[in-house]
């Protein structure tokens, strides 16, 4: 049996992108997922860290939190985890969901490159700033063209203006 926790939990994503952690995925989100200190902690109603292992111990990354956290939510975007992005839009404090990676790519941007629909909807309910643009000079508008996902050019505004 498996985690009831596997949809909101934002390390799973990290699992599911890489095939070394499938052992760290078997043990605790399809097995003993009981002893995980993420379900554990998700169960007493407790925000779960994004840096806590399912074996208790954390993350101690060079890495910033807010980096860390982008990389979660852009992971989530990536598979199509609308559930996920919506938690992490709750629960991360301190994170600007405006925030860009090196290439300039935002969440809204991320989300129109994977034709998310659902997820492209949440990102502008909650005010994200549509106009930003990424290395290339393109708004998440201008990536929806260029891509002919006429599902989300309907969606976006079309001058960069901020939603």
């Amino acid at each position: 049996m498996s985690c009831s926790h596997i949809e909101g939990c934002e390390l799973f994503v990290q699992f599911a992108l890489n095939p070394a952690l499938d052992i760290w995925k078997e043990k605790y989100c399809n097995g003993a997922y009981n002893s995980c200190a993420r379900y554990k902690m998700s169960g007493e109603h407790q925000p779960v860290p994004v840096t806590l292992l399912p074996n208790g111990k954390r993350i101690t990354a060079a890495r910033s939190s807010e980096q860390f956290a982008l990389t979660v939510l852009f992971n989530s975007i990536e598979k199509h985890r609308s559930r996920m992005v919506e938690s992490f839009i709750r629960h991360a404090q301190g994170v600007n969901i405006n925030e860009s990676n090196v290439e300039g790519t935002t969440a809204l941007m991320a989300a129109v490159e994977a034709n998310s629909e659902d997820i492209v909807k949440l990102l502008l309910k909650h005010n994200i700033d549509a106009s930003l643009k990424n290395i290339h000079g393109q708004t998440a508008y201008d990536i929806a063209v260029e891509n002919g996902y006429e599902n989300l050019i309907s969606l976006l505004p079309n001058s960069g203006e901020k939603n």
